[in-house]
């Protein structure tokens, strides 16, 4: 990935040499740039690159916690310095959005659909499987926990079904998914 500092040259040249005709283009040039010069003054490139790095690598949408019950998701936001204006987080398994909203003053957990278009797409883009085969989820999770740095996703068979061993690597989570049958092909000319 190109350094960050890079890109803010690159945009100041958009806007010197190439002034955008479209309303707002100027604005939103200034305001990604005003990002990364956020994200490169906060120490956070890094982070950056590690979530661009994980879209390329397929893996599994970006969560900022994970917690055992809503409850203590709840309590988890509402103690945060800052509220978080959206994000998601995973309460089990299962994919939430916090959303701030400053009439109540709180932040709200939506259950989002994130993970079931995720295996959806992991499904139709028929990964190859690792040829890794395991009777039990137990023992797939015991091989799973055993990896020093997991794959961020990889297609496994547990008891003759496929699964997404996948890694939540923001947060140090591993966790199996089964995957859904793929989407058939349209029947459309």
């Amino acid at each position: 990935m190109t350094k960050l500092f890079d890109q803010l040259e690159v945009l100041g040249l958009i806007l010197l040499d190439d002034a955008p005709q479209t309303p707002g283009s100027e604005e939103a040039i200034r305001i990604a740039a005003n990002a990364i010069q956020f994200i490169c003054s906060t120490g956070q490139d890094n982070a950056l690159e590690e979530y661009v790095q994980s879209l390329h690598a397929g893996a599994p949408p970006l969560v900022i916690g994970r917690f055992a019950t809503k409850a203590e998701a709840e309590a988890a936001m509402a103690a945060r310095r800052w509220p978080v204006h959206v994000a998601a987080v995973l309460i089990g398994d299962d994919y939430y959005t916090a959303m701030f909203v400053p009439a109540t003053g709180r932040t709200h957990l939506v259950r989002a659909e994130t993970l079931d278009f995720y295996l959806q797409a992991m499904a139709d883009e028929r990964l190859k499987p690792s040829g890794l085969s395991f009777a039990t989820k137990e023992e797939a999770e015991a091989w799973m926990n055993q990896q020093p740095t997991p794959p961020q996703q990889v297609v496994i068979d547990v008891a003759g079904a496929p699964y997404l061993a996948a890694y939540h690597h923001r947060i140090d989570y591993r966790v199996l998914y089964p995957l859904p049958a793929p989407t058939p092909p349209s029947q459309e000319p």
